[in-house]
């Protein structure tokens, strides 16, 4: 169930503009959020992170990693069915003068020959022994494809939050130095008055037009920076340039309160959801059974195979003749080979060096996640921390408006008095929209640190 703002924080968001003539016709500062918050059919944080994750190139990547890797895994069906050849072949052959073994008799001689042979070779101890370790290690290596991209797409997401946020927020930022800008302008015709009947010096004039420049810089740089946020926001959201971008969430709205888990707590869901970690043990556990595979290479092999020939003439008969003939052989065979077994030893020092890397990238990883543990939950902390300041300060912001409006009225107070509180406000009402964003970013921060997504 969602929550809003308290009453008290809506109000110093709506604000009351200074006492002006059309202050009754025009829209209070919520309306106006309200007007550019949440509209129909606009984008929202959870549709950037999905879009995102379908364009992001390093989720692609990894798709077609992932692919290759199950392709790999499907070839092992095919390792399991016996080497089998089929050959065939004609052979034209040049004339001699064949012998006579006894007068009038003499072998036939045939000038052509036809062949037609299948041969099945079964390698025992690669099916028995080698195969099942290499299946194992392309099934780890298809689980580790399938973490690194899981990895990417949370990444692609908690980017694409970040960059719909920070938009938000420069749209937001719009809207309040607009506002300002207006205040400022019509603060300065009403002291350029004052000053025309020597009510105020014009050394407050000259103070409230520098504000009036100061501010329409600011404006300035805020639209430049909400377009630049766009642009930022299309890219990661594969967004084509005409698309119009509107903000489809309320910002202003603050969930349930959660407490925040203690660093341990979130280092060990970290440990065992992040799509690294997960990675990097499935590909130790890939070396490993490669390692077990080439220890095999010390055994010696044993194939057994058969084979049929069709020959014409066929070999195996005598006297031959000039026709088809079947014959067939059976066996097995035990070899091995000295330099297989020379080379079992460099290879296993090899995937022994490569296991010490893996375990080294593991304490590196973990040693990382540790600190943006830290970091990602002091982030979540300190904004919490700075939306409660905020909310007060906002509030009293709005109080001393309010107060000085009634001393200006009494005239208790001078105008430059109320227009120092406006500002405030004003500086109020822009970091308490900060805070809000600065929330919600450092929370997606957090899911995507500790492997989840929001």
């Amino acid at each position: 169930m969602r929550s809003y703002l308290p009453a008290m924080v809506l109000a110093g968001l709506a604000g009351t503009a200074a006492a002006q003539p059309a202050a009754a016709t025009k829209p209070t500062f919520d309306e106006e959020l309200g007007a550019l918050l949440a509209r129909p059919g606009g984008l929202t944080a959870d549709a950037a992170a999905a879009r995102a994750v379908a364009a992001s190139p390093a989720v692609k990547r990894k798709l077609a990693e992932s692919a290759a890797a199950k392709a790999g895994l499907d070839d092992f069906k095919y390792s399991l069915v016996p080497i089998t050849t089929l050959t065939a072949g004609y052979t034209r052959l040049s004339k001699i003068e064949v012998p006579e073994i006894a007068p009038g008799f003499s072998f036939p001689v045939f000038f052509n020959s036809y062949h037609l042979g299948a041969e099945v070779a079964i390698p025992v101890t690669d099916l028995t022994l080698r195969l099942p370790h290499l299946k194992k290690a392309t099934e780890h290596g298809v689980a580790a494809a399938q973490s690194g991209r899981r990895s990417a797409e949370l990444a692609a997401a908690v980017d694409a939050r970040v960059a719909y946020y920070e938009w938000v927020r420069a749209e937001l930022q719009i809207v309040v130095a607009t506002r300002l800008l207006e205040q400022v302008r019509a603060n300065l015709g009403q002291i350029r008055a004052l000053a025309e009947v020597s009510r105020v010096s014009r050394a407050d004039v000259l103070r409230l037009e520098a504000q009036e420049a100061q501010v329409e810089l600011g404006l300035a740089q805020v639209t430049e920076l909400a377009g630049l946020r766009a642009e930022q926001l299309r890219f990661a959201i594969g967004a084509a340039p005409d698309e119009a971008l509107a903000i489809g969430e309320d910002v202003r709205e603050v969930g349930a309160e959660r407490e925040v888990p203690p660093a341990a707590e979130l280092t060990r869901t970290a440990l065992g959801k992040r799509g690294e970690f997960v990675a990097l043990r499935e590909a130790r556990k890939a070396v490993e059974q490669q390692r077990a595979a080439a220890k095999i290479d010390r055994l010696p092999r044993l194939n057994v195979f058969a084979q049929g020939v069709y020959d014409n003439p066929n070999q195996r008969v005598f006297p031959s003749e000039d026709k088809f003939n079947f014959t067939w052989a059976a066996g097995a065979s035990v070899s091995w080979s000295l330099n297989d077994y020379l080379h079992a030893g460099p290879h296993d020092v090899k995937w022994q060096a490569e296991l010490r890397q893996l375990d080294a990238d593991l304490q590196t990883l973990e040693l990382g996640v540790r600190a943006q543990v830290t970091a990602a939950r002091q982030g979540v902390v300190l904004a919490d921390h700075a939306y409660a300041a905020t909310r007060r300060g906002l509030a009293a912001a709005e109080e001393s408006h309010r107060v000085r409006q009634e001393l200006l009225a009494a005239e208790r107070a001078t105008a430059i008095e109320l227009i120092d509180a406006e500002t405030e406000l004003t500086r109020a009402r822009i970091a308490a929209i900060d805070a809000l964003i600065d929330r919600r970013i450092a929370r997606a921060r957090l899911a995507n640190v500790i492997g989840e997504d929001q």
